[in-house]
């Protein structure tokens, strides 16, 4: 795609109404004391739609619930290959409201996803700083205790530009430990010829999107400044990632 056809698309995003409608939306549920019904309504709203749009255009196949516990705090830890990831996962668990820790860009920069972002429950974080109000945030849902309710984030920090898993950060373990949190490897194939870094349009291939053997952690819960025990749970969610995707998901740029 050129990056004249991108200049124009991005400006006719910009040009829209969608995100003052959101904006002002968002602004008059805050008033009211009703964002956080808002969002869940959204959320679940258009849940089984996504998830019906992914298994058509997508041929998405998902195995692997068994895997995940039924109950929360659960961290989701996929791999990251595209943009539409977050939401690809989302769709696939059928009874989790993940709230994502997305980069701080998308919620400034990026005309329409902000809003999106923002009504599908993710959490903006400075990526590269320590954003510890994002972060507090995080903590907050994963030990609310309310049903459902979970936190997602890429351990990898940015999309993989050829489908190799990255080097992993610690940031989900460290969240895991702090909360007792179990965390949930989710490998995902296919994403990067669907829409890689860079592209703009989606194209329809076959995905496949599994959810990894748990890592438990709440008998380390509360030692997240115990490098090793994090480390190692790092260590763990990049052997399941790694034992699920392999090199399926690699491409030759």
């Amino acid at each position: 795609m050129s990056a004249t056809f991108k200049t124009l698309l991005k400006g006719l995003l910009n040009a829209s109404m969608f995100d003052s409608f959101v904006g002002n939306y968002r602004t008059t549920m805050a008033n009211y004391n009703l964002l956080e019904n808002a969002e869940d309504a959204f959320y679940w709203t258009f849940h089984t739609q996504v998830r019906t749009l992914f298994n058509t255009y997508f041929k998405l196949t998902v195995k692997g619930m068994e895997n995940v516990p039924m109950h929360c705090p659960i961290v989701f830890a996929p791999n990251h290959s595209s943009f539409l990831d977050p939401i690809v996962v989302s769709a696939s668990a059928s009874f989790w409201q993940i709230h994502w820790l997305g980069k701080f860009e998308h919620f400034n920069e990026d005309p329409i996803v902000k809003s999106i972002f923002s009504m599908w429950s993710a959490i903006p974080i400075q990526r590269g700083k320590s954003d510890q109000a994002a972060l507090n945030k995080a903590i907050a849902i994963l030990k609310s205790g309310k049903p459902g309710h979970c936190i997602g984030i890429f351990p990898e920090g940015t999309r993989s530009l050829d489908g190799h898993i990255g080097k992993l950060h610690n940031g989900a373990a460290k969240l895991a430990v702090t909360t007792g949190a179990t965390v949930v490897p989710v490998g995902m194939v296919g994403m990067i010829r669907a829409l890689k870094k860079g592209s703009m349009l989606p194209k329809s291939v076959p995905v496949d999107l599994e959810f990894g053997k748990p890592i438990y952690t709440n008998h380390i819960k509360g030692k997240q400044d115990d490098w090793g025990l994090v480390t190692d749970v790092t260590r763990q969610i990049e052997a399941e990632l790694k034992r699920i995707v392999g090199d399926r998901n690699v491409i030759n740029n």
